[in-house]
């Protein structure tokens, strides 16, 4: 009895085109002209850790030692990572307007001055919440969250009870109680 058994197939890769190329196809892709000029054999452990350098988009070169050096990715700039959550404060920032507005339109109706004053300043305040000193100058998703939070905090203050609970209505937890 016979057994027949199924050798693994050599595998090529080429660091210029990222792929690999399986040696029995080697015959189709020279007649096609399509074989990489770069294209060296790799080991099967080494075909798996390029793989998964492929899949992190990682820097795959060969050393002059015929090593493989792989270098992870540099992490995305920050503005990428902050962007998800600025436009999350944009979009409470306008809930908060929205709300603010109503409140100023009443105010206006009862000759009260000092709360539209103060609701047009809030309202200008709450506009460039995203593009402040502090919230421009963070350079970490901590410090961004804080300097939000802190702008939050400073722009309520000046503002009565009532207006105050626009904020308290678009979810922000502000450090002192907003009366009902």
């Amino acid at each position: 009895m016979t057994s027949i058994i199924e050798s693994e197939s050599t595998m090529f890769f080429s660091s210029a085109t990222r792929g690999f190329y399986p040696e029995q196809m080697r015959a189709d892709y020279d007649a096609a002209g399509t074989w990489p000029d770069d294209a060296v054999e790799v080991s099967p452990e080494d075909e798996t850790r390029l793989r998964d350098a492929i899949a992190a988009s990682a820097s795959i070169r060969m050393t002059a030692g015929g090593k493989w050096k792989i270098t992870a990715p540099p992490p995305p700039p920050f503005s990428m990572l902050a962007a998800p959550y600025l436009a999350s404060v944009r979009q409470t920032r306008d809930a908060i307007l929205n709300r603010l507005a109503g409140i100023g339109f009443a105010a206006v109706a009862d000759g009260d001055a000092d709360t539209v004053q103060a609701i047009a300043a809030a309202r200008a305040w709450l506009l460039d919440i995203t593009i402040c000193p502090t919230v421009a100058a963070a350079q970490d998703i901590e410090t961004l969250q804080a300097a939000v939070s802190a702008e939050y905090a400073r722009i309520a203050a000046t503002l009565s009870d009532e207006a105050r609970r626009a904020f308290a209505d678009a979810g922000i937890t502000l450090a002192s109680p907003v009366t009902p």
